[in-house]
């Protein structure tokens, strides 16, 4: 029996299609590969497009950050629902709002799902908070790239991908020398400054991939094969 305890991060851009409108093959295709898993503990799930929409509108009409961040926070939520109706009662029947709840609805051995938290927090950092409280072995963040590149690949298509990454590189690639750690309510980084500290802290075996990619999430999630090179992997080691 496999002592993995894997935590997903789902990017919320991948629910939607360009016109906003909800991919719900996508979210079938994923719910079927996570009620075949046998080791998700959790999966957290971020605002995407929809909240950035309404964070502009929030903004243009002079919303501070933190209602900004509200915003946010609610559709991830409202993301969150839609990925427990599709799991059915694999699920948690709720998303989890914070860690107290996270820890004490372990009891009824159903995969919870989450959104945003708080103000202020990415639900990138929710992630590894959730992951340590849950103690997961592994974290998979899944985005609509196939890893992490040295440069963004969807405006350089010479960018390299790399196969594995240690945590100082990836701050470079990240921020760049000297470059801003923090983020305005719904800007999208793969990191920020809180879950990279997390992570140093951590001793999480952590990988980023494309979530469009079913057969690859089978054979990560259902197969159990992490000896290969599906995305990138980020290494402490280094």
């Amino acid at each position: 029996m496999s002592n993995k305890r894997i935590l997903l991060k789902v990017g919320g851009s991948l629910l939607f299609d360009k016109n906003l409108e909800i991919r719900e093959e996508i979210v079938k295709n994923f719910a079927q590969i996570l009620k075949n898993a046998k080791s998700v503990v959790s999966v957290v799930v971020g605002g995407g497009k929809i909240a950035r929409t309404y964070i502009n509108a929030a903004r243009a009409l002079d919303a501070g950050e933190s209602l900004c961040d509200t915003f946010g926070i609610e559709v991830s939520r409202l993301n969150a629902r839609l990925l427990i109706a599709a799991l059915e009662d694999k699920a948690y029947p709720e998303p989890i709002t914070n860690l107290k709840e996270a820890r004490s609805s372990t009891l009824w051995n159903k995969i919870l799902v989450a959104g945003g938290f708080v103000p202020g927090q990415s639900t990138t950092s929710v992630t590894f908070e959730m992951a340590e409280a849950l103690k997961a072995t592994d974290v998979l963040i899944l985005t609509n790239v196939d890893g992490i590149y040295d440069k963004d690949p969807n405006k350089f298509p010479t960018a390299s991908k790399f196969d594995e990454i240690g945590i100082k590189k990836l701050e470079e690639v990240i921020y760049g020398e000297g470059g801003s750690s923090q983020s305005a309510a719904g800007e999208y980084r793969i990191f920020d400054a809180v879950s990279l500290q997390i992570l140093k802290r951590s001793r999480l075996a952590v990988r980023l991939i494309n979530g469009e990619k079913f057969e690859e999430l089978k054979q990560l999630l259902v197969e159990e094969d992490f000896e290969n090179l599906i995305g990138t992997k980020i290494l402490h080691s280094l």
